[in-house]
């Protein structure tokens, strides 16, 4: 074969080899419902959509402003006090006693950790108050069990004080209010009443899906 002829031959097979075919994935279209309206609660490629249909409460407001004038005074409930107080000395007298401390009591002691705190940040934080995803039966009778091991109230009073913490973010309607000082955020507003502003505007929220859960109801008993 002449020298030109191969030369055009192997361009021609060396063209044909390294074209590509391209595919494009189209998004499959959303169901139909018979108004003619499209139902994305059926579209695969966002099955996160349908976690939090109406969940608004936990957005936060910035057409709330705080009313003017003084704060009311404190009112401070003495049975949390002692009960905060009683807790905290007797976490300083488990320090006292970790060096004789037993290799089970510290393998109880870390998984009591994990669990409990587990009941927080995965039951009543992500899944309670904001509804980050779903969870069946067994996960969510764990997550209660855990959370009750947290001794930090029950799973409802957590999630709605929570998602009027987001709603209405520093100002008197935060029940942890961050501008009325480091202790009052982290602990002392357990240990007050809480502001007239935080039930004003807590009990517009609505928590009709926590009260439609009998776990979280059983739990409140």
């Amino acid at each position: 074969m002449p020298a030109h002829l191969l030369q055009e031959e192997m361009a021609s097979s060396y063209a044909s080899s390294s074209s590509t075919t391209t595919t494009t994935i189209t998004e499959p279209p959303a169901r139909v419902l018979q108004n003619g309206e499209s139902n994305p609660e059926k579209n695969l490629l966002h099955p996160e959509e349908d976690i939090r249909p109406e969940m608004k409460d936990d957005i936060f407001d910035p057409s709330y402003k705080d009313k003017e004038g003084p704060r009311p005074k404190l009112e401070y409930v003495w049975r949390n006090i002692i009960l905060m107080s009683l807790l905290h000395l007797g976490a300083l007298y488990g320090i006292i006693l970790i060096p004789t401390c037993k290799v089970y009591t510290w393998l109880w002691g870390f998984a009591y950790y994990i669990i409990s705190a587990l009941g927080i940040t995965a039951g009543a934080h992500r899944l309670w108050s904001h509804r980050s995803y779903k969870a069946r039966l067994p996960l969510r009778i764990f997550l209660i069990i855990a959370n009750t091991m947290a001794f930090q109230n029950d799973a409802y009073e957590w999630a709605r004080d929570h998602r009027v913490h987001h709603k209405f973010s520093e100002t008197d309607a935060d029940p942890h209010n961050a501008r009325r000082g480091f202790f009052f955020s982290h602990v002392g507003w357990l240990l007050v009443r809480k502001h007239p502003a935080v039930k004003e505007k807590g009990g517009l929220l609505d928590l009709s899906d926590l009260k439609a859960e009998k776990l979280l109801m059983f739990q409140r008993r």
